[in-house]
């Protein structure tokens, strides 16, 4: 865990205390952790775009009902806060994570029941949704909201290697479609994000990799200044550009893409 994690935003309180009180009260002595991880603890929580990452602990396999349990509980956050506006929610996004045991801390491939919410994505599935850059934050930045503080086993180079190859497949995929202004936008911010970590080593927030790099007069600053700025001003200015980030994708997206690509370690 990172001693020097950023605050928790004021803002987020509302939103995380409720959550935190239903999650708790259905869970109970089962909660070994709550972690924090994502943007909030980079100190790169942006409202009006950013959601809230968290990990939840449990002391052993997450059963198929208390998934649908969980489920419930997202869904009726996503009605108070996305949809009602509670708290003067803003954000088109609200928490997201998984719901794990504990054995998938220390141990990256052991597959055990899991229950992942994210958007309207809920899934109860045997696997392991931690991702090797979410593990990555989770062991050197998590924050632990609740419980007892987890060390989480770092990933290996080549599972990062997978994952960033699997993500490049699945936007040169996506780029030949119609993508939505919102997809358009994240994906200018995963390739700074990429580019800084597979060129110079940092995992940058978000926000201090698209700023790196139109800073440093980067080939792709165009597209990079454009994201930056909506990211900023929130996901409803995505769609008034929808247009030019299309075409930022096509100029600089696809050249970044094999810049990554070409950076990364075999697998």
């Amino acid at each position: 865990m990172d001693p020097h994690a950023a605050a928790i935003p004021p803002v987020l309180e509302p939103l995380l205390d409720w959550w935190l009180e239903r999650v708790s009260a259905y869970l109970g002595g089962r909660v070994r952790s709550v972690l924090l991880h994502g943007s909030v603890v980079f100190g790169d929580f942006c409202p009006g775009w950013s959601d809230v990452d968290v990990c939840v602990v449990l002391d052993g396999p997450v059963t198929e009902a208390e998934g649908l349990a969980l489920g419930s509980i997202h869904d009726a956050m996503r009605d108070r806060f996305l949809r009602d506006g509670a708290a003067s929610w803003h954000s088109g996004q609200a928490i997201e994570g998984f719901y794990i045991p504990e054995e998938l801390v220390a141990d990256a491939e052991c597959q055990m029941p899991c229950y992942t919410a994210g958007g309207r994505t809920r899934q109860w599935a045997v696997g392991h949704p931690v991702s090797p850059f979410d593990r990555q934050i989770l062991a050197q930045r998590g924050r632990t909201l609740q419980g007892v503080p987890m060390t989480f086993a770092m990933p290996t180079p080549q599972a990062l290697a997978g994952q960033t190859s699997r993500d490049l497949a699945s936007l040169r995929q996506m780029a030949t479609g119609t993508p939505s202004a919102i997809w358009l936008c994240g994906i200018q911010h995963w390739l700074a994000r990429s580019l800084v970590f597979w060129r110079d080593g940092r995992l940058l927030s978000k926000s201090a990799a698209l700023a790196h790099e139109v800073a440093a007069g980067s080939p792709f600053a165009e597209a990079f200044a454009l994201a930056l700025r909506i990211r900023q001003e929130g996901s409803a200015a995505a769609h008034q550009h929808h247009a030019e980030l299309a075409r930022c994708l096509a100029v600089y997206g696809l050249a970044c893409a094999g810049e990554i690509e070409a950076r990364l370690p075999a697998i």
